[in-house]
């Protein structure tokens, strides 16, 4: 389980604290802008959808940015195509437990993925294909401000002519609150660290 820990001594944060597990980058940044996440705005509220948490008690808004949802690699990522795809992998489902307790909110997150093996990386694959691939979370205080980003490793593992890979990252994150502050207006966002050439093939993708 990987831990995040986040220190608000005024609406924008003066410091940060985290200890993560083995497997992150460990790379935290404590200013950032809308336009480091591959969109335009941040949305103020979204739709129930497994991608997405609006309405879980003490919780802030968790979801999945749509364009960095899903990473896809190729043998050659300037002309992507079906035949050269090595590798697709997809958050597919998140979910979170969120608990208040006196001036600071306790969230329990858990991240679904699932990997699909491409053509080009059925004809690598012998006996075992490990793939890495970043991604982040990120956390937008009531003023829409981006005040942490920690970006992590997901290791998918094909073994034995798996075509397919399931795994499930777990993350605790503590949130101290100022007095009069709403959970709720606090923002979490979630995606993969995308290249340009990999968020250019998902919005072209997604159309």
């Amino acid at each position: 389980m990987k831990y995040i820990i986040i220190f608000f001594y005024s609406m924008v944060a003066l410091s940060l604290a985290g200890c993560e597990t083995m497997d992150s980058f460990g790379k935290s940044v404590k200013s950032l802008k809308i336009s480091d996440f591959g969109i335009s705005k941040l949305e103020k509220s979204a739709p129930e959808s497994s991608l997405s948490i609006t309405d879980q008690e003490n919780c802030p808004l968790v979801k999945v940015v749509p364009d960095l949802a899903q990473i896809s690699q190729f043998s050659d990522p300037k002309s992507p195509d079906a035949k050269s795809m090595i590798a697709k992998t997809a958050l597919d489902k998140i979910s979170a437990i969120c608990s208040l307790s006196g001036n600071s909110v306790s969230i329990e997150m858990a991240m679904d993925f699932i990997g699909t093996l491409g053509p080009a990386g059925i004809k690598d694959l012998n006996g075992q294909a490990n793939y890495a691939y970043p991604y982040f979370l990120a956390v937008i205080t009531p003023n829409g401000k981006i005040i942490a980003k920690d970006v992590f490793a997901l290791s998918m593992v094909y073994q034995d002519q798996q075509m397919t890979f399931h795994r499930q990252d777990t993350l605790r994150q503590v949130i101290p609150l100022m007095q009069g502050q709403d959970v709720k207006q606090f923002q979490i966002m979630i995606g993969f660290q995308l290249s340009e050439d990999e968020l250019a093939y998902n919005r072209r993708t997604a159309q």
